[in-house]
């Protein structure tokens, strides 16, 4: 096994960062397809009375949900960074 030199890990490292970056956007983008189908599904339903309020407020929250995702992954991504910085400070590295 051999040493990295710090400059080459913090090199890679971004790369990983853009990666990730980029691979959740395609994710996001190729689920859009799908919850446009979603929307128009539900708003077809809707329209014809067939869903009851409760069912309308669940699909409601998924959209909600959807819309807060790459928020939510930018947080969860900024904590695991912080926790993996403090990790190696305590490994001394």
């Amino acid at each position: 096994m051999s040493n990295v030199d710090h400059e080459d890990a913090i090199a890679y490292g971004w790369y990983m960062i853009l990666l990730i970056i980029i691979a959740g956007a395609v994710v996001y983008a190729g689920m859009s397809v799908m919850m446009n189908g979603f929307i128009d599904f539900s708003n077809d339903r809707i329209a014809d009375g067939d869903l009851s309020p409760q069912t309308v407020g669940a699909m409601k929250w998924n959209l909600g949900a959807y819309a807060w995702a790459p928020v939510i992954a930018l947080v969860v991504y900024v904590l695991w960074s912080v926790v993996r910085a403090i990790e190696q400070k305590r490994l001394g590295s």
